[in-house]
């Protein structure tokens, strides 16, 4: 029972690295202009989707230390992929683990895995889950305000047309997070509403193989 414990807990932790890779790696593809794929956007969109738009929220946090911003580009796009590398190395450090363990566990099976996995991302994982979720969203919503903003600047409005613009993109993007934020409160009080269940209860947990 103990080792399966040592096992799950590094399915768990591979799997939040694996979370959180997908939050980086949207951050990178927002800011090297691959975020909205033409094909696959329902909606025409007047404005380029191949613009380089770092989420404001993500800049925001690599600019306040840095003193020197005149290439803020590089700035961002050096520190996510240095945290992407990060998270790369950690995830493979996990999975060497999970795999020495796997295999000196008796009787562990790609069946009892894919059974703790699923455990996992329903009674532990969902939460973060859904939060990173809503960061994604607001990622692609921030970037159609950004190249929206940016495409009607190429027009050379007056400065109360741009302060207007800006305005505009500032209130839009304030309710479009209010109302994420109000659907992801709703997501994780229903999750919390749900009946909890232990490890030790689960199904899991009273395999054949972990009771004997």
């Amino acid at each position: 029972m103990d080792e399966l414990r040592k096992i799950a807990i590094l399915i768990y932790k591979i799997m939040v690295i694996q979370t959180y890779q997908y939050l980086w790696k949207t951050y990178l593809k927002s800011g090297t202009g691959q975020l909205i794929i033409p094909s696959e956007t329902k909606q025409k969109l007047s404005y380029s989707t191949t613009l380089s738009v770092w989420p404001k929220e993500m800049k925001a946090i690599v600019l306040s230390n840095k003193k020197d911003t005149t290439n803020e580009n590089e700035i961002c796009l050096k520190f996510v992929n240095g945290h992407l590398y990060a998270l790369q190395h950690q995830l493979k450090q996990y999975q060497q683990e999970l795999n020495i363990k796997a295999n000196n566990f008796q009787g562990y099976t790609i069946s009892i895995q894919e059974k703790l996995m699923t455990y996992i991302e329903l009674n532990l994982n969902s939460s973060l889950s859904k939060k990173i979720e809503h960061q994604v969203e607001l990622i692609h919503y921030d970037y159609h305000i950004q190249a929206l903003q940016l495409e009607y600047f190429q027009h050379k409005p007056n400065e109360y047309q741009k302060q207007l613009m800006i305005h505009i993109c500032q209130s839009k993007y304030e309710q479009e997070t209010s109302e994420q934020e109000y659907e992801f409160l709703k997501q994780k009080i229903a999750y919390y509403n749900l009946p909890s269940q232990s490890f030790d209860s689960s199904t899991i947990s009273h395999h054949p193989l972990i009771d004997s």
